[in-house]
């Protein structure tokens, strides 16, 4: 029998729900307590395959984990989390606000075809967890529009439909503001925007085949320099860094969460030789894999 982390990390639609119950364009909203409360407060960690979700935390405290971080929050508060990413609550029993969960496709369907839809798309890719600020510093009263969210989600109401492709639009602009995200008005920036986000798109759908950073540009269809200059304009950071930052998340969270050795943590992300891979991870993380496994486990073998 294998033990909890020799399983993969699980991958739910909502909470608790396998990944193959998600439908396209699925949208869901509920008080935090809802589902919380089933798990005695504590949401052990997991990620959504397709599902991006936000939290506005309206009254009580806890602590979150996002892959590797760990931090404490108290109301008013912000989480979002896109999919792929590893993340976990310890909610103080009692603690209120809405989770909302969207579906990529629908994400996508809202936002692809804004005039902004570059800067926008960045935004529902990033991961932000933070206080939202007042509602004069974004314009936005957060904690009330996931309120209505959550009422139109039901579908109960005509129109329905529309009502929450216009507020998760509002929703997303909100979490811009708050990120106090940089402007990107002209043409050819929302282009080089647009280049990013099809780069980290790219780097999703192949982390594990080892392609080096000028096959990423000709798929993309653009010189490495061009690519080079949209992901250092959008995240100030290379092609190369942005592609090693993911491969070390995704090391991470295999040594974290699971007991595959080292050597299958490597193959399993491309690498051909473990030996390669470890002095790979040892240059970034100041830590042989190995021992940043036990470092993470606080010091269990």
């Amino acid at each position: 029998m294998p033990t909890l982390r020799e399983r993969p990390i699980p991958v739910f639609r909502l909470y608790g729900e396998t990944a193959e119950a998600t439908v396209p364009s699925f949208v869901h909203a509920e008080r935090i307590g809802t589902s919380a409360a089933l798990h005695d407060w504590e949401i052990a960690p997991h990620r959504h395959g397709a599902l991006t979700q936000g939290l506005v935390v309206t009254s009580g405290h806890g602590a979150l984990s996002l892959d590797a971080s760990r931090e404490e929050f108290s109301a008013p508060w912000l989480v979002w989390v896109p999919s792929g990413v590893v993340h976990a609550f310890s909610f103080r029993p009692g603690t209120d606000g809405v989770v909302l969960s969207l579906a990529d496709d629908f994400l996508a369907a809202v936002l692809d075809p804004d005039a902004e839809a570059a800067r926008l798309r960045v935004t529902a890719e990033a991961t932000f967890s933070g206080r939202p600020g007042s509602p004069e510093e974004i314009d936005l009263d957060l904690a009330r529009l996931v309120e209505t969210l959550m009422r139109e989600a039901a579908g109960a109401l005509p129109g329905a439909a529309s009502a929450v492709a216009a507020l998760v639009k509002l929703l997303v602009v909100g979490v811009m503001r708050t990120r106090a995200a940089r402007s990107i008005t002209e043409p050819a920036a929302l282009a080089r925007a647009d280049l990013h986000r099809r780069f980290r798109r790219l780097v999703e759908a192949h982390l594990r085949e080892g392609w080096p950073v000028a096959r990423f540009a000709a798929a993309l269809g653009v010189s490495p320099d061009r690519l080079h200059a949209a992901c250092t304009e959008a995240v100030r950071r290379s092609p190369q860094g942005i592609l090693h930052d993911r491969l070390m998340l995704e090391a991470k969270r295999s040594l974290v969460y699971t007991t595959l050795p080292v050597s299958k943590v490597a193959f399993d992300l491309g690498f051909n030789d473990p030996a390669y891979f470890s002095r790979f991870f040892a240059a970034r993380a100041g830590l042989s894999p190995a021992s940043f496994r036990r470092a993470s486990r606080g010091g269990e073998t």
